[in-house]
């Protein structure tokens, strides 16, 4: 009976600590995510030539990755490199499946919450890796906690604090 108490006060004191990191982990996992779609935006720009953006709706809390040529092709083009589903979408090539990510939809991100995306919702990043003249801000927020991603517009470089 001792035991059983001591082990219920144990759990009283570490569940809140562990409810924390578990918050913590998962928005450390979407701030991980938007950064490696920017990444991935950039990259694309650099490889093939041409713009390629980051589309972000804070109210709708999702981002995709596009081909700018396609952005307002509604034909899926998935012969070309890369691969485009309607109205632009990239194929993820690690997921293997279109680059959409919904905050709502998707597990490991439940309760992370996209607040702020930049006006107009699009990074636009160039053949040189450049996205603007100006630098751009996502806030991703659970529980209290939040993140920011930032890409220098100069230089197309993501940071995530």
């Amino acid at each position: 009976m001792i035991a059983v108490m001591i082990l219920g006060i144990l759990g009283m004191i570490v569940w809140p600590q562990f409810h924390s990191m578990i918050g913590e982990a998962k928005l450390n996992e979407a701030a991980g995510e938007l950064a490696a779609g920017l990444q991935y935006a950039g990259n694309l720009a650099v490889v093939h030539q041409r713009p390629f953006s980051l589309l972000a709706d804070a109210g709708g809390n999702w981002f995709k990755v596009v081909d700018h040529r396609y952005k307002e092709d509604p034909t899926p083009h998935h012969g070309d490199n890369p691969p485009t589903d309607a109205y632009g979408l990239v194929f993820h090539p690690v997921e293997k499946k279109w680059y959409i990510v919904d905050f709502d939809t998707e597990t490991p991100y439940e309760g992370v919450d996209l607040t702020n995306a930049p006006s107009g919702g699009e990074i636009r990043f160039f053949p040189d890796g450049h996205s603007a003249s100006s630098s751009h801000t996502f806030v991703l927020s659970h529980a209290g906690n939040q993140k920011t991603i930032t890409v220098d517009g100069r230089t197309g470089r993501v940071s995530v604090q």
